[in-house]
């Protein structure tokens, strides 16, 4: 086991959107499970703002998996009760050991 995938402390669901015509000139848009990652995530900023006349918090984290998951911008991470939009996904150095994922937590 390598040092980093010891550092692997959670398992993640990954949700990805489809959309498909409902036959009555509607896309209606639905999310299907495409796998479960190992990784580790880390809060980075916080802010608020308001959403339709409601406070929102959103907050940023970094999602830590192995190089090559099924994972892409777009699709939604859960684990337990932290559900985070993926915003990004990068490979630091561009070593294919890990990636680092830019998400997002919105609370109401």
């Amino acid at each position: 086991m390598s040092i980093f995938t010891s550092l692997l402390n959670n398992t993640f669901t990954v949700a990805r959107a489809t959309v498909a015509s409902d036959g009555q000139g509607g896309w209606p848009e639905t999310w299907g499970d495409v796998g479960t990652v190992e990784g580790r995530i880390r809060p980075r900023t916080s802010n608020e703002r308001m959403v339709a006349d409601a406070e929102e918090q959103q907050i940023t984290h970094v999602l830590y998996v192995a190089a090559d998951e099924d994972i892409e911008r777009g699709d939604r991470v859960t684990s337990g009760a932290l559900t985070v939009e993926v915003l990004g996904v990068r490979e630091p150095s561009l070593a294919g050991a890990h990636w680092e994922i830019d998400c997002l937590e919105r609370q109401d």
